[in-house]
């Protein structure tokens, strides 16, 4: 059964510190972010040199990695304060993940690919389910007759992720540099079908990118250097 999406959520990160150890012993702050606003449905990209804790960030706002210190708030839900299983349950319940590598397995076929997240729950995925997965593909035009993703190009590749991210209909889509590996047509195709969903669906979209094209889509951007926010607001249009 297609659970049913739960409302968008705006985001407050508040004194957010997260900091590792280095090789030689000391610690190393990776992120310093006194506050940063994302209202609800919105569509932001997050820039910057590498190494400034981009991704870092990213994985933070999703509770993949604790913090030193501070919250991050979706909505009533300070997600710094869960234990491991309840970020897990609220990760899986809010959030879709669309990575550069994609992380698909590469010998199944395209519709196995986009119903892995069912299987956490399930040992065979739910006829509705599979429905979805299928009519997410056609949607994102993925050649649903081969039998192995590793038969598909990098783009269509990319775009069986995107549908795998979509499978329990999140109110939230987190990708980290989504077109980076992409030749420009595969990269445009993305771009359209992200600010498709972001446009018409009233899903947040958070995405990390050095992609021009990507950072001129974003009506809101977050710049970050070292660690710290180095501008931020909203596109004047």
């Amino acid at each position: 059964m297609v659970p049913k999406a739960p409302r968008a959520l705006e985001l407050d990160v508040l004194d957010l510190q997260i900091s590792f150890r280095d090789s030689g012993g000391g610690t190393l702050r990776i992120v310093d972010l006194p506050h940063w606003h994302l209202g609800a449905g919105s569509f932001a990209v997050i820039t910057g040199p590498s190494g400034a804790g981009k991704s870092t960030l990213l994985y933070a706002l999703a509770g993949l990695i604790s913090s030193d210190s501070g919250a991050i708030r979706w909505g009533g839900t300070n997600i710094s304060h869960l234990g491991e299983r309840a970020r897990d349950r609220f990760r899986r319940h809010h959030f879709g993940f669309v990575f550069q590598d994609f992380h698909l397995i590469q010998e199944m076929s395209p519709l196995d690919n986009a119903l892995l997240p069912a299987w956490f729950e399930n040992f065979r995925a739910p006829a509705d389910l599979r429905d979805r997965a299928q009519a997410l593909l056609e949607q994102f035009a993925v050649p649903t007759a081969r039998r192995r993703v590793l038969d598909l190009s990098r783009g269509e590749q990319q775009r069986v992720a995107l549908a795998r991210a979509l499978l329990f209909d999140p109110p939230i889509i987190l990708a980290d540099e989504p077109t980076a590996s992409l030749d420009e047509a595969a990269s445009s195709r993305i771009l359209d079908d992200l600010s498709e969903l972001a446009a018409s669906a009233g899903r947040t979209i958070i995405a990390v990118s050095h992609d021009p094209r990507l950072i001129e889509r974003a009506p809101v951007r977050l710049h970050m250097e070292h660690g710290h926010m180095a501008a931020a607001g909203a596109v004047q249009v």
